[in-house]
């Protein structure tokens, strides 16, 4: 699973980002299934944290073949996860904006 986070965040932390606000230092992900976006977390109201999004028919098959359910939310701190959601078999996530917030607030 460790591997996974640190694909995921590879994929999508951007390479020439060198600065010391906390937007660099924690950044949040969302990764889903194009078939599955109606249960899509919003989280542009996200505060203190980089939000990032990617489908998971656009990452590479080593990804997707690690990832057993979509959504996925996932914090990291200076490039370490630290805080993961997986969806269950409905396909759906239970977390709501204030606890990622909640969380992220605490990094």
């Amino acid at each position: 699973m460790r591997t996974l986070l640190l694909i995921a965040f590879l994929l999508f932390a951007p390479s020439n980002v060198i600065t010391n606000d906390v937007t660099a230092e924690v950044v949040v992900m969302q990764i889903n299934a194009k078939w599955n976006k109606h249960h899509n977390i919003d989280l542009k109201e996200l505060k203190g944290c980089k939000v990032e999004f990617g489908w998971l028919e656009d990452q590479p098959r080593s990804l997707q073949s690690q990832v057993k359910t979509v959504p996925i939310v996932v914090i990291f701190k200076n490039g370490t996860p630290v805080k993961q959601w997986n969806a269950d078999l409905s396909f759906t996530l239970e977390v709501n904006l204030s606890e990622i917030q909640s969380v992220v607030n605490t990094l």
